[in-house]
């Protein structure tokens, strides 16, 4: 597995690769708030299940939640891919708020030729006071910092990531997606990303567009993702 790294806006990316005697299509894989490459297992899971249809390249944002700089790291690792392979295809797949970076940087590239959302939302804001609660939400949005600490490890979270999700209106930009395919995936008990924002994102959408719901779906979808997994695989090779 050949694995490369180079030097992104933020410092060096390492980038996973499954499969990589397969030049023709490329999915790359941008993961969620606080997560990883490996998504748990889920992400690694899905990598070596899609290495008949595609090259999967995972990689991890270099400790920002900023989603101004997971952008910017995505478009690099975008631009890498593309020296390193030239493929006829790519696609990209996030999950949650890697899915509102790949949201972003789909629709500011022609070239991304199609986009699987996984429990991916269209309110920022919403989104982010549910996963922090009212309280902590309520003091970073008045300008303090965050020291948060749980079994993912410690994280310093300031004001500006608030203020930075202000920039992006996923309605608009997913309103202005209508040529190009689109897969969504949800969970129906999602707390932190309610199903209706998946359905909201599907339904602004246009063209080619294709959406999951699960009813036993949480927001990393650890009762369904076996399922998930072979429903993005069947429609990237339906598209490949």
């Amino acid at each position: 597995m050949p694995n490369f790294t180079f030097t992104g806006p933020y410092g060096d990316i390492e980038c996973v690769v499954n499969n990589y005697k397969l030049n023709d299509v490329v999915l790359i894989m941008a993961h969620g708030f606080r997560g990883s490459r490996d998504g748990g297992g889920r992400s690694t899971a899905f990598a070596k299940l899609a290495e008949g249809v595609c090259k999967v390249v995972r990689f991890n944002f270099n400790g920002s939640q900023i989603l101004s700089r997971q952008v910017e790291e995505l478009q690099a690792v975008i631009s890498a891919v593309r020296e390193q392979y030239n493929p006829e295809k790519l696609f990209l797949l996030g999950r949650s708020l890697g899915g509102a970076a790949s949201m972003v940087t789909a629709s500011r590239d022609e070239k991304i030729d199609g986009l699987i959302l996984w429990a991916t939302p269209n309110d920022l804001r919403k989104t982010f006071l549910n996963a922090l609660g009212d309280e902590l939400y309520k003091k970073l949005d008045v300008g303090e910092t965050l020291h948060l600490e749980d079994e993912r490890g410690k994280m310093d979270l300031t004001s500006d990531f608030l203020t930075d999700l202000d920039k992006y209106n996923l309605t608009e930009i997913m309103s202005k997606w209508q040529d190009r395919p689109l897969l969504i995936l949800h969970g129906e008990q999602d707390v932190t990303v309610d199903v209706a924002q998946g359905r909201k994102n599907f339904e602004l959408a246009g063209g080619d567009k294709e959406i999951y719901t699960f009813a036993n779906g949480d927001h990393t979808f650890s009762e369904c993702a076996t399922e998930a997994n072979a429903q993005i695989v069947k429609w990237l090779y339906s598209r490949t």
